[in-house]
């Protein structure tokens, strides 16, 4: 009977050895599950080549604070990051904005000192020309939303 025993707890080890080894570490996160200063680089990288140019190039991406969110009346928990990075924008961006004779073209902005990819209540709707080679200093925040035992990025996606 113990030799039994022995053989489905091996049985029982190798099938959970055999399914750690190709599942993804985040599907055995029981502790310290919240979102890593790399998920926020990456929101960032999937809105900065979304709103400008896919081509673009971070040079550098330095989380500054972040902190978790009691949502309460939202029903779920949220995380915050605040981070500043530099971009290159080797093609440029959004090239059919370039100013002509002083003159902004519709649907295209004026503004070409502030660049945000996040900040809703800062955020600039239309269109931006960037320069060819130009880099440009972003100041930026993103949050995450839990959802499930995941958590959903400004992107749109799940980490």
């Amino acid at each position: 009977m113990k030799s039994y025993k022995t053989i489905v707890h091996i049985m029982a080890l190798s099938l959970f050895g055999a399914l750690a080894g190709v599942a993804p570490a985040k599907a055995f996160c029981l502790v310290n599950c919240e979102p890593k200063p790399d998920d926020a680089k990456k929101v960032f990288e999937n809105l900065i080549k979304k709103k400008f140019d896919k081509d673009v190039v971070i040079e550098d991406f330095k989380v500054t604070r972040f902190w978790p969110l009691d949502v309460e009346g939202a029903g779920h928990a949220g995380y915050e990051f605040y981070y500043t990075a530099k971009v290159r924008f080797p093609n440029g961006a959004n090239l059919e904005c370039k100013p002509e004779g002083g003159a902004v073209k519709p649907g295209c902005s004026d503004n070409t000192s502030y660049y945000s990819t996040t900040i809703q209540n800062q955020m600039i709707k239309d269109k931006q020309y960037i320069e060819p080679g130009k880099v440009v200093e972003f100041k930026d925040e993103t949050r995450f939303d839990e959802e499930g035992s995941k958590w959903k990025g400004q992107d749109g996606n799940l980490y």
